[in-house]
């Protein structure tokens, strides 16, 4: 956003500076959004989609960031001590501040998003007003789309923003920078440059206006958009009712405003109009088969089809490097402790799912949970093919004192392409065109049981959270349950604290790791247990040993400690402990440094009404 702004003023300043006072007076043929680019909806549609593209950019959401910043990613390769001195140990330890790139990287993207729908939604607006007689009504109806799109966007990262930035407090941009038709001229150049340089130079908002402002962007976007599109194979990805009822809810959740919070996600799961389901077909789940399933609820459109000559660095390309990156040596790596917490949740034994025919031993039960073999790749899971010619202990990259024990598998192109390196596309393995997920139903089920717990409500806490369990053949929790009378319960009786402690510690990172707009990290700030969190993890100790297994060949090869315990196993071949996680990080973390992120040092030093 700044460099844009910073572009605008070079050429403003110049344009104005090298003639006569007299050129302020003429027409500029390009000034005006109607008389000039915008003068259809066909126009604005195309401008709306340059909105679009700017979510697409890797700094909106930073997930290897937010990995490093949580509890959710090991920085890189090398253990115990990284071999990494980048910014992934600085995030990882809390050693960074307000200079550092990804931290003004976020807030560029998302002001750049922001100054994109500020485009459509001025363009809109005079557009409306330039209608001839009639042509306003024969139209409305796409006008109103286009709106409450642009507005669902500026909406969407003001929200980012406002959840990750200085308590709130950030910077309301709700309309382009002063053109020439603003002043009322004659002015000199240097009064002009003075007023332009005060409609750049904004001040912060409070949160609270800056919360009222994005919630109103979203409400107009909830009112006008459609639960789906008529034409959903060419309007993919394009937000819809759902997406801005996500949002709207999230809200309030985070500030535990649980009734109205409540509304939305009812309306999110029970409204048949959305068509929202959560998705038990294993082979639909984070593959490129099944991109917008009936649980995708806002997703990141990628795709190789176009731009192949731009560099995968440019800010509008429309591929992604999330595939490469969180397999290769810069992390985010799995931390001991989710490995561990994967492997361990409990199975259904009456899910027949959870099964399999063993060449040796016949009917046996499954060594690793579904949900555990669909989200990370680590070296028990014998089962599940891993990036097509070999099982997942035989391709995946791992070793105690490189690697690590495990990577993520949300984002990699493990069911496509035989190695990242296999990538058809010519910029090589970091084009990748697999989609981002950013909200899905899942999530707002365990937000809606976060509400139902925080408002004395267990037993319908239980029922959402047991229908994710569900899907994944894991073991219910609570008393038995009617909805599925022939699962196994662990026949817990859970209290609303003894609940909360669940979905904190486990059923929320587990579901969700990786995803969305820094919802682990806003997770536990907002709970106020990022401390105890970090002191927690601090305090465990991990084995790792020796894993036979058996190659699709038949024959058997060994991974050397890389099998993550929590206790001592006994025997323990190769073993290795692993109590160094989270030590230098429970050290260093400041809730004042470092619960926000602090406005980035180069806006300050840019904008002079910036005062902290």
């Amino acid at each position: 956003m700044k460099n844009l702004k910073f572009l605008f003023i070079v050429l403003f300043i110049g344009s104005m500076t090298s003639c006569d006072d007299d050129y302020l007076t003429e027409t500029n043929p390009s000034a005006s959004p109607v008389a000039g680019y915008w003068n259809s909806l066909q126009r604005t549609d195309i401008g709306l989609a340059a909105a679009y593209n700017a979510l697409l950019h890797k700094n909106i959401l930073t997930i290897n960031e937010e990995a490093w910043r949580s509890d959710m990613g090991w920085p890189g390769f090398g253990r115990p001590v990284p071999s990494s001195k980048g910014v992934e140990l600085f995030i990882y330890n809390k050693a960074y501040s307000s200079s550092d790139g990804f931290i003004e990287g976020k807030w560029n993207a998302c002001y750049t998003g922001i100054f994109r729908a500020n485009q459509v939604i001025g363009a809109l607006e005079i557009l409306k007003e330039n209608f001839l007689e009639g042509e306003f009504e024969a139209q409305e109806e796409e006008w109103t789309l286009q709106m409450a799109q642009a507005r669902f966007i500026r909406g969407l990262l003001h929200f980012y923003l406002h959840t990750i930035y200085n308590k709130g407090s950030v910077i309301i941009n709700d309309r382009l920078p002063i053109t020439r038709e603003d002043l009322e001229l004659p002015f000199t150049p240097q009064e002009a440059v003075i007023e332009l340089l005060k409609d750049l130079n904004q001040p912060l908002s409070s949160s609270q206006e800056v919360l009222n402002f994005f919630r109103a962007d979203l409400t107009y976007a909830f009112n006008n958009l459609p639960a789906q599109y008529k034409n959903p194979s060419i309007d993919k990805g394009r937000a819809t009712k759902g997406a801005a009822a996500t949002i709207l809810g999230t809200s309030h959740l985070y500030e535990e405003e649980y009734s109205q919070a409540m509304t939305f996600f009812d309306d999110i799961i029970n409204n048949p109009e959305y068509g929202y389901e959560l998705v038990n077909d294993m082979n639909l789940m984070f593959t490129t088969e099944g991109e917008f399933n009936k649980e995708s609820i806002l997703e990141l459109n990628y795709t190789s089809d176009f731009n192949q000559d731009l560099s995968i660095w440019a800010n509008n390309v429309l591929t992604n490097q999330y595939a490469v990156e969180t397999v290769n040596n810069k992390g985010p790596l799995l931390p001991a402790w989710i490995i561990d917490a994967y492997k361990t949740e409990a199975l259904d034994p009456s899910d027949e799912r959870n099964f399999y025919n063993d060449p040796v031993n016949g009917r046996s039960i499954r060594n690793l949970p579904l949900r555990a073999a669909a989200m990370v790749a680590i070296v028990e899971d014998d089962l599940s093919t891993y990036y097509l010619d070999g099982t997942t202990p035989q391709k995946v990259r791992i070793g105690w004192n490189g690697w690590g024990f495990g990577v993520y598998k949300k984002y990699t192109n493990h069911d496509i392409y035989r190695s990242e390196d296999a990538n058809p596309d010519p910029r090589g393995n970091r084009a990748s065109a697999k989609n981002v997920v950013i909200n899905r139903l899942a999530e707002v089920y365990l937000m809606q049981a976060e509400c139902f717990i925080k408002t004395g409500d267990v037993p319908a806490a239980l029922r959402l959270i047991n229908a994710i369990r569900k899907r994944w053949g894991l073991e219910l929790l609570g008393p038995l349950d009617s909805m599925w009378p022939d699962a196994t319960y662990n026949l817990e009786n859970y209290t609303a604290d003894a609940l909360m402690e669940h979905l904190m510690y486990l059923e929320k990172p587990l579901e969700l790791s990786l995803e969305g707009n820094s919802i682990r990290w806003t997770d536990l700030r907002r709970w106020g247990v990022i401390k105890e969190n970090f002191q927690r993890l601090s305090d465990k100790t991990f084995y790792a040993i020796n894993y036979t297994f058996r190659k699709l060949d038949g024959t058997t090869a060994n991974k050397n400690s890389s099998s993550i315990h929590n206790t001592l196993p006994s025997p323990a071949p190769g073993l290795r402990v692993v109590d160094y996680e989270y030590d230098d990080t429970n050290a260093n973390y400041n809730p004042e440094l470092h619960d926000y992120l602090p406005i980035p040092l180069g806006e300050i030093l840019r904008n002079s009404n910036i005062n902290l």
